[in-house]
C-alpha cells in the first residue's frame, strides 16, 4: 500500500461529492479494511479507521464523519444495535450509515436496512461500488439537510419547540436578556439552570427510533413543567437540553431546583409502548448577571463536565 494513502485527496479536476467529506470505515477485516480506505482516498474522501465498536465511537467523537460505513459483523454484534450506538452517540445529529457485508443474499441487505443502514454494499464489490454510493447517500443528506434548515428557520420565527411546545432557544436567549436587563434594573437575583438527558439507544429503523426519541423528549417537557415554578421560565436548548430562567433567584436556589428536577427525572422510567426507557439528566447552574453572553456557553461546558464524570448529577457552573 502506498505511503500517505490515508491522506490522499482528489485531483483538481475532480468533482462531486467528496471535497472535504470524511468517511469513518469501521471494519475488523484489516487487510480489506485497508484496501477499501485506500480505494476511497483515491476517489477524494479522507478516511478515518476504526477496528472495533470502541474504536468507531472515539473516532466519531474525533473526526465528525460525514458518513459511516460499517462492516454488518463488527464484533459479532447485531449490526442494529451498532448503528443504534453511533446515531445515539453523535453529538452532531444522526449520521448516515451504509453496511458493508461478505453475506450475498436479500435477506441480509434487507435486515441491514431495517436496522437503519441507509445503503448496503458486498465486501468485494466495495472497491468499485462504494464512492459512487457514498456520494449518492450525502447527495440526499445535503437536500434533507436543507429542507431541516428551513424547518428549523420557520420554528426559530416562531419561538416555539414543535416537539415539547416550550420555548425554543432564540426565545430562551430572548427571554434571558430580558430578564437580565429587568435584574439588574431593580437589584434582584436572576439564576438559571440547564439540564441534559441520556437517552439510550434504541435499535430499529430510524424513523421508529425518532418517534422514540420524541416520546422521550415530550415526557421531559412534562417534567421540567411540573417543576419549575409559575414565574420560571422554561425551554428546550436542542435536542437533549433544557433550560430554565429562574427571575428572583440566585444560585442556590438554582441549585435546589435542579437537584429536584434531577431526582424527579431519575425517580421512574419514561414509559414508551411496552418499553421503560431509564433517562437522566446532568444538571448545572449559576448565577446571572448583567453580562449574558456566557451563561449558555458556561452552562454547556458544565453540563458536559457533569456527563464525563458519570452523570446523574447537579454541579455549579
Amino acid at each position: 500500500m502506498p505511503d500517505g494513502w490515508r491522506d490522499a485527496g482528489r485531483s483538481p479536476d475532480d468533482e462531486g461529492m467528496a471535497e472535504d467529506r470524511v468517511v469513518l470505515l469501521a471494519d475488523g477485516h484489516r487487510e480489506e479494511r485497508e484496501s477499501i480506505a485506500y480505494h476511497l482516498a483515491m476517489a477524494g474522501y479522507p478516511v478515518v479507521q476504526a477496528a472495533s465498536v470502541e474504536g468507531a465511537v472515539e473516532e466519531l467523537h474525533r473526526a465528525h464523519p460525514d458518513v459511516i460505513v460499517l462492516s454488518d459483523d463488527l464484533e459479532d454484534r447485531p449490526v442494529g444495535e451498532v448503528i443504534a450506538l453511533l446515531d445515539d452517540e453523535s453529538v452532531d445529529g444522526s449520521v448516515p450509515v451504509i453496511t458493508l457485508s461478505d453475506d450475498r443474499g436479500r435477506e441480509r441487505i434487507a435486515e441491514c436496512l431495517a436496522q437503519g443502514a441507509r445503503d448496503h454494499v458486498r465486501r468485494d464489490a466495495a472497491p468499485d461500488e462504494l464512492a459512487p454510493r457514498i456520494g449518492a447517500v450525502l447527495r440526499v443528506d445535503e437536500q434533507l439537510e436543507r429542507l431541516r434548515q428551513r424547518n428549523a428557520e420557520l420554528e426559530y420565527v416562531g419561538g416555539v419547540d414543535p416537539v415539547t411546545g416550550l420555548a425554543n432557544r432564540r426565545a430562551l436567549e430572548d427571554e434571558l436578556e430580558r430578564l437580565a436587563s429587568g435584574a439588574a434594573r431593580h437589584h434582584v437575583a436572576l439564576s438559571a439552570v440547564m439540564a441534559r438527558a441520556a437517552i439510550p439507544p434504541a435499535a430499529g429503523h430510524p424513523v421508529a427510533r425518532e418517534q422514540r426519541r420524541n416520546a422521550v423528549r415530550r415526557e421531559l417537557g412534562y417534567v421540567v413543567s411540573a417543576v419549575r415554578r409559575t414565574d420560571d421560565f422554561a425551554g428546550v436548548w436542542d435536542a437533549r437540553t433544557f433550560a430554565l430562567l429562574l427571575p428572583l433567584t440566585a444560585g442556590d436556589g438554582a441549585g435546589v431546583l435542579a437537584e429536584r428536577l434531577r431526582a424527579a427525572v431519575a425517580a421512574a422510567p419514561v414509559r414508551y409502548g411496552d418499553e421503560d426507557v431509564d433517562v437522566t439528566v446532568s444538571c448545572a447552574f449559576t448565577d446571572v448577571g448583567a453580562d449574558t453572553a456566557q451563561v449558555f456557553p458556561s452552562l454547556e461546558a458544565t453540563v458536559a463536565r457533569v456527563e464525563a464524570a458519570g452523570g446523574d448529577a447537579v454541579a455549579p457552573a
